[in-house]
């Protein structure tokens, strides 16, 4: 989730410096300060990389990071397109002779100065990336800068557990460091970060592992594989019972030592399944004795029992998936796209799957093409799915669909806009979920989201210095609803049942159109 002054300090730059050519190039750290008009001076820093034409690098910011993704420098002038948030920024600078760059920010959501000065080289990519395998002593010198560092950036790190626990939890981890395994201590790293409370606070490892070839999702009690990887055709449906032998019920309760705890419990549902696919997790856990496989005990969808040993997948290995069901309900189409719309010709309702956010561009374009159908057309109903909504900048969602809405008051009706909510709802999804309701009166219909809506967010990061293991944290306290519930609660509370999901039907869909259409 971002801020609306994220759009300025995550300088969400699309930039332009005209820069006095140097012949040792602009690669380089960079550290100075931006003077901006109504926000005041920020410390910034840069790491831009120059091979041959092409300029990547990173832009760092007290409020966000904002990433090189296209630039080109030639004759004196380096242009840099950043992505950070959506609107472009232009800085036109000159380069000194003692390598400071100077000069003028410019763009609609901000105007001002800037300096910078380089102050060394770039690492080599193998001094930065992140790592597994390590000396103990660096494993110490790690976990003691997590214990130091978190506290002192988190916006209230000790809200929910007390600094006597957080000690007494990294003091018992680095007592055992000495005996445990290099996956056993990153895990025990992530279990004392977790414990912070938020989802937006966690150590990222899991991209660093192999997962088995298998996607699950929790339907009430029974866990079912609704992807499997094309080799294992007869997991595709089936209801996972054990995993090592153990309990899959087990497993879940165990696996919220490693869980955010202060999201609602459907937080959990939707992280439990995904956790459960990774072996060095469920090592952890005491579930199997291998990084590289496990054992799963099922029930296929003809009814009848059987074992297999999954072994995982290197992590970025393309897999070929199957589906559970044979027909993609609506709201799980187009999985690739951040949103799209369908009219309901004969239900006079429009359809929005609003999955991500997208830069602003983009989204403004949507934005205007979905509301002049609306105008043109017969529409009774208007129906927002944030379901699968995981989060972005909640700002462009209020620009662009709250905004928009309120403007056309025929919506603001009961009974003829409806919003879709479930367990992967988070962050800026569920503050978007709380704006259709507090502003626009939307009825809310599905699941209790992942998120509270009021809790700590908005996430920064910062890495471990010898396994560069990155740790993201919250800075803001938000609150979206006057009352603390444990999530968005729904109007309609609509859970995903099993047998709706395989023959490719939706129930939250099916209880919107049948509700008593406005004329």
């Amino acid at each position: 989730m971002r801020s609306k002054s994220l759009l300025l300090a995550g300088l969400s730059l699309s930039f332009l410096l005209n820069l006095q050519a140097q012949t040792t190039g602009i690669s380089g750290k960079y550290e100075g300060t931006a003077d901006l008009q109504g926000t005041g001076t920020l410390k910034i820093s840069a790491e831009i990389s120059e091979i041959g034409n092409k300029i990547t690098g990173v832009i760092h910011t007290p409020l966000g990071d904002a990433e090189i993704i296209e630039g080109t420098y030639s004759a004196s002038v380096l242009a840099l397109t950043v992505d950070a948030g959506g609107d472009d920024l232009l800085l036109n600078g000159n380069v000194s002779a003692d390598r400071k760059i100077s000069g003028q920010v410019s763009g609609e959501i901000a105007k001002g100065t800037f300096e910078l000065k380089r102050v060394g080289d770039i690492p080599p990519e193998s001094e930065t990336k992140a790592v597994i395998h390590q000396s103990k002593d660096k494993w110490h010198e790690d976990l003691r800068f997590l214990a130091a560092e978190l506290p002192k950036k988190h916006k209230n790190a000790f809200n929910l557990i007390s600094k006597e626990q957080f000690d007494s939890m990294v003091a018992d981890l680095d007592s055992k460091i000495p005996s445990l395994s290099d996956e056993q201590i990153i895990l025990g790293m992530g279990r004392i970060v977790s414990r912070i409370g938020d989802g937006h606070t966690g150590l990222g490892w899991a991209w660093l592992f192999p997962r088995v070839p298998i996607r699950m999702f929790w339907f009430g009690k029974e866990l079912r594989v609704v992807q499997a990887g094309k080799a294992f055709p007869r997991l595709s449906g089936a209801r996972i019972t054990r995993i090592d032998g153990r309990k899959v019920e087990e497993l879940y309760e165990r696996s919220r030592e490693y869980i955010a705890p202060n999201e609602s419990e459907q937080y959990v549902l939707n992280a439990d399944p995904y956790l459960l696919t990774y072996p060095v997790f469920l090592k952890v856990l005491g579930a199997g004795n291998s990084d590289y496989g496990i054992k799963f005990d099922f029930t296929d969808l003809r009814g009848h029992k059987g074992s297999i040993e999954l072994k995982a997948a290197a992590p970025g290995e393309k897999i070929d998936w199957i589906e559970a069901y044979k027909t993609a309900p609506l709201y799980l189409q187009h999985p690739d796209e951040p949103f799209f719309y369908e009219y309901l010709k004969d239900a006079k309702t429009v359809y929005v799957n609003f999955k991500w956010y997208p830069r602003r561009p983009q989204f403004k374009k949507f934005s205007n093409e979905l509301f002049n159908f609306i105008d043109k057309n017969d529409v009774r109903k208007l129906v927002f799915d944030l379901r699968l909504n995981g989060g972005g900048d909640f700002t462009r969602g209020r620009d662009y669909f709250i905004k928009p809405l309120k403007e056309r008051k025929k919506f603001l009706e009961r009974g003829r806009l409806f919003t879709i909510i479930g367990r992967q709802t988070f962050s800026a999804g569920m503050a978007n979920s709380a704006d259709f309701r507090n502003d626009l009166k939307a009825i809310l219909v599905g699941e209790p989201t992942g998120a509270r809506p009021n809790g700590y967010q908005e996430n920064r990061s910062f890495s471990l210095p010898n396994s560069h293991l990155p740790v993201s944290y919250s800075i803001e306290l938000y609150k979206f609803s006057e009352t603390d519930t444990p999530g968005i609660i729904p109007d309609k509370l609509i859970a995903p049942d099993w047998k709706s999901y395989l023959a490719g039907r939706d129930p939250v869909m099916e209880w919107i159109l049948s509700y008593p259409s406005m004329k």
